[in-house]
């Protein structure tokens, strides 16, 4: 890429040491909280401007979980020559065509098949922390029983970070994919860590969450 196509790439973070570690927060939060919605609508990004298909929260995280040390796979969704020239120019990261070798995956609701989730790296039992961190935008977003029309579904989570149990409706994500997601439970500590994007919100579903469907 020469320096006048660089010129044009879209900027990352304005003060990106801040803001990396303001996001990182969120994310810790988000994982420690199963299910329970954070916000990425931060003073830090008020002026962030992501290049499309990005959403701010998709976007906010690439940037700050990628670096040099590694590897992203793209769905057709978001594999453009932008993103191609955004994501290592702010970040370093390493591009794969190898889905099953990806540190991180990102891809769109209605491209997540179980197909593609079967694909995922799932990390061995010697090193469970190889398993994959799936970055997944979705259509919608809720909680409690009055959400399940968001799609005809929802899901009821338990585990740790969790009191009791917690209720999420997620819009847009095949029934068959949260079921292959719940018998990844038998594999834990392997398995997939999720993070749900929607606008600048933030839903993680770690993979020590245990789900059921309702609907």
């Amino acid at each position: 890429m020469n320096a006048t196509e660089l010129a044009t790439l879209p900027a990352g973070f304005a003060t990106p040491g801040p803001t990396s570690q303001a996001v990182f927060r969120r994310t810790l939060e988000a994982l420690s909280r199963p299910g329970r919605t954070q916000s990425l609508a931060l003073p830090q990004l008020a002026a962030f401007a992501p290049p499309p298909p990005l959403s701010t929260a998709m976007a906010a995280l690439l940037l700050t979980l990628l670096d040099g040390e590694t590897s992203l796979w793209l769905s057709p969704a978001f594999d453009t020559q932008m993103l191609r020239a955004w994501l290592p120019f702010h970040t370093g990261v390493n591009f794969t065509q190898r889905i099953a070798q990806a540190d991180f995956v990102a891809a769109r609701a209605d491209e997540l098949d179980p197909e593609l989730w079967s694909a995922l790296g799932r990390g061995s039992d010697e090193q469970p922390q190889d398993g994959a961190t799936l970055l997944l935008e979705v259509r919608g977003l809720g909680h409690g029983l009055g959400h399940r029309r968001i799609d005809g579904l929802a899901l009821t989570l338990a585990g740790p970070g969790i009191e009791t149990r917690q209720r999420l409706a997620v819009a847009g994500v095949n029934a068959e994919v949260w079921q292959l997601r719940r018998d990844d439970e038998a594999l834990f500590p392997r398995g997939v860590d999720l993070l749900l994007c929607c606008g600048d919100a933030l839903v993680a579903l770690p993979r020590s969450t245990n789900l059921t469907l309702e609907g």
